[in-house]
């Protein structure tokens, strides 16, 4: 087992939310830890005020939509040679029904959550392998259930989830350990960034309306993201990590009952959970 004492990580999306509470626990218990954000002004504050803390912690600019950006963090940790753990954890949703989401919300959505974490992933794979690091996504349990309005973030996330099923296997002769995290609800303020769109005028402005008010609340009553953070610091430090780690009040119950419940029971489930 890693004592954690010299490990390189770096945490995407580490802002906010999950990615600032990971980024911060994993600073504050050794590890030199570099977060990324999308906006290099922000970058350099949150980097000053880690310093100002005596934190082990500093700031990157990476807008994952970006390749020329990917490209650049992946340079700078070639350079480095040096890469222990890779902690996806960026990302966004959208709140709306499927008729009504772009194609350009769409691909937005995908570009963010999955295609710019697999490429970054690819680029930084010779690393993490020379290192016999490890790779953790931060996925979600929307990724083992769908919830009305959110189709594109939950097949996100269940894309995550059976990419890091493929790697896990792929990279187990290479000494790389993988893991996804699935959080449930947590208060991280998610909700209020994501992407809703106008349910003016559209069909299905009621259950909208009705749905989207049940997630807020929600969101408001749950826990904070250290939970997760907590979570995420033990699996660097397990030297078999599971494949799967459900976290969250109730998140291993619904796991087994998803897995035990049939298709139709699940679904008036959710329906009334969500009030459509």
């Amino acid at each position: 087992m890693d004592d954690g004492g010299t490990r390189t990580v770096l945490v995407t999306g580490a802002g906010s939310g999950f990615g600032h509470a990971i980024a911060e626990r994993l600073a504050r218990g050794g590890y030199r830890v570099v977060g990324t954000v999308r906006d290099t002004g922000r970058a350099g504050d949150l980097t000053r005020q880690a310093g100002a803390s005596g934190l082990p912690l500093r700031y990157l600019a990476l807008d994952l939509t970006s390749p020329d950006e990917i490209e650049a963090v992946a340079v700078a940790f070639d350079r480095r040679g040096c890469l222990d753990v890779l902690i996806h954890n960026a990302g966004a949703g959208i709140f709306g029904a499927v008729e009504d989401v772009s194609p350009d919300l769409a691909h937005h959505q995908f570009a963010l959550n999955l295609f710019g974490p697999l490429q970054l992933t690819r680029r930084l794979l010779p690393v993490l392998r020379a290192a016999r690091g490890q790779l953790i996504w931060i996925g979600s349990l929307a990724g083992r259930i769908s919830g009305p309005f959110q189709a594109h973030y939950s097949a996100t996330k269940a894309a995550v989830a059976s990419i890091r099923d493929a790697l896990r296997m792929e990279l187990l002769p290479h000494g790389v350990r993988v893991t996804c995290v699935e959080p449930g609800d947590f208060a991280t303020g998610f909700t209020a960034a994501r992407t809703a769109v106008d349910p003016r005028g559209s069909v299905y402005a009621e259950h909208y309306t009705r749905c989207l008010e049940r997630v807020e609340a929600q969101e408001r009553g749950a826990p904070g993201p250290e939970r997760v953070a907590a979570a995420v610091e033990r699996l660097c430090r397990m030297p078999r990590p599971p494949a799967r780690l459900p976290v969250g009040p109730g998140a291993g119950t619904m796991c087994l009952l998803l897995r035990l419940v049939p298709d139709r029971v699940r679904e008036v489930v959710v329906r009334r959970h969500y009030g459509v």
